[in-house]
């Protein structure tokens, strides 16, 4: 089983079919900053926990 972490929610596998990069991006709609999250994944027991953590940019940086 794939429980999905999204700023420390708890989130339902919407289709255990999709690979997680299909699931993030399918998720970016209602999570727009996970658009460049990058994925940690650790079991315990039978489930996966897939995280999905926002990735500090440097907007306006040069």
């Amino acid at each position: 089983m794939r429980i999905f972490v999204v700023d420390g929610r708890e989130v339902p596998d919407p289709d255990p079919s999709l690979t997680v990069e299909e699931v993030r991006e399918s998720m970016s709609a209602f999570f727009p900053e996970l658009s460049n999250a990058t994925t940690t994944e650790r079991k315990d027991g039978e489930k996966t926990y897939i995280e999905f953590r926002k990735t500090v940019g440097t907007k306006g940086e040069r």
